[in-house]
């Protein structure tokens, strides 16, 4: 295995496709490598087309902040493509970005509303070519729990991580090729919700492996301090 391999699982499960990285080093851009992968297996052919990156989640309870703190560091390109300046517009092209939307809808006790039916409302709007939505999950096996990162086209339900499923995120709801992302933050033992100590260093972790491995996909053409400094 090289230094850009870790070990993985690929399968399909619910009529779609999987792939699960194993983690266990927490070596960033390893990490950051083998999940650009992973998603461009799913996302083949970005050139010219919309994507929507939807972080889902609550950024106030730690263990589900997993989504909010990944949009946060995902870089939005859509405005500059819109931009009134000329020259943006140009440095768009120059720069060969593509199109970039990134939502975090919160949660339905901060909204009062369903996190798909926020999602579905700006996707009609924007009409995205496909979705890629990064959560929270929850695992029944200790070995997985902060350790492995999740990739699958079989869609996402919103709050499974913390016991509060809402209505799923999938291709048949959006009508869009939909890319789900997670990492096992805790693990439902006897219906008892377990997270680890070191929670916050984890989220805060996979957050940068997530957003650096969705900038990478989405704009290979800009380099990581290139991006921290569009962030700002």
């Amino acid at each position: 295995m090289n230094r850009t391999d870790l070990a993985c699982e690929t399968g399909t499960k619910q009529g779609g496709h999987y792939v699960t990285l194993h983690c266990e080093k927490n070596e960033a851009p390893e990490e950051i490598t083998a999940l650009t992968k992973a998603i461009k297996q799913f996302l083949p052919d970005l050139t010219d087309k919309k994507t929507l990156v939807v972080g889902l989640g609550n950024e106030n309870i730690t263990p589900d902040s997993l989504g909010v703190r990944t949009a946060g560091k995902v870089l939005a390109t859509a405005h500059l493509k819109k931009a009134d300046e000329h020259e943006v517009r140009r440095e768009f092209a120059e720069l060969g970005l593509s199109e970039v939307y990134v939502i975090a809808p919160g949660v339905m006790a901060q909204t009062g509303l369903e996190s798909a039916e926020l999602i579905k409302s700006v996707a009609d709007s924007i009409k995205p070519d496909c979705i890629i939505a990064v959560d929270s999950l929850a695992c029944n096996s200790r070995e997985r729990l902060g350790t492995t990162i999740q990739v699958t086209d079989t869609g996402i339900s919103p709050g499974s991580g913390v016991k509060n499923e809402r209505k799923e995120f999938s291709r048949s709801v959006f009508g869009v090729p939909i890319v789900a992302v997670g990492v096992p933050t805790v693990i439902d033992i006897n219906k008892d919700m377990l997270v680890p100590r070191n929670i916050d260093v984890i989220i805060n972790h996979y957050a940068r492996v997530i957003s650096g491995a969705i900038n990478r996909t989405l704009n290979p053409g800009l380099d990581e301090s290139e991006i921290e400094q569009l962030l700002m």
